[in-house]
């Protein structure tokens, strides 16, 4: 269908050399974000799993509420950085590879040395614990393919 009132020759709508699509900027405030917020949902997530752990071993002396809610905001914040990868597809595949594939792959390749490579981060001795159970489930690398594979999705929607 033509348009019904066509624009003149070389006219540009007002604010229209304010525009910038931003690509380069929008790429690392994603990436920046996606790789800030995943290991606070990874340390809530272990944390939450471990608390759940203690469920079977105190019965109803155990903080269930907390676990839950820690569980419950790792995927909340999981979940902001798969919908990130509307703003920003890379920002999700980065944070994806960097904190869920490759340290699944380095543990499932390496599997003695990963409790050492966690014992070295400045956390409590109860964090290292959970941080190695939640690795040794291999749900770093499933969440972590599951951000690939929505930042993939995002990049293939757009084209």
């Amino acid at each position: 269908m033509p348009e019904k009132f066509p624009s003149p020759a070389g006219w540009t709508p007002p604010g229209a050399q304010f525009r910038s699509t931003g690509g380069a900027s929008r790429t690392m405030a994603g990436a920046l974000v996606g790789l800030l917020l995943t290991p606070i949902g990874i340390a809530f997530a272990a944390r939450g799993a471990a608390g759940t752990r203690q469920w079977t071993i105190l019965g109803d002396f155990s903080d269930r509420a907390g676990s839950t809610f820690e569980i419950l905001l790792a995927a909340g914040l999981f979940l902001i950085v798969a919908a990130l990868a509307a703003y920003s597809p890379a920002g999700t595949i980065i944070a994806g590879l960097v904190w869920g594939v490759l340290p699944g792959i380095i543990h499932f390749i390496f599997p003695n040395d990963t409790f050492r490579l966690l014992g070295d981060l400045p956390v409590s001795a109860d964090m290292h614990i959970a941080l190695f159970q939640w690795l040794q489930t291999g749900f770093p690398l499933i969440v972590g393919i599951l951000l690939v594979g929505a930042g993939a999705a995002a990049t293939f929607r757009r084209r």
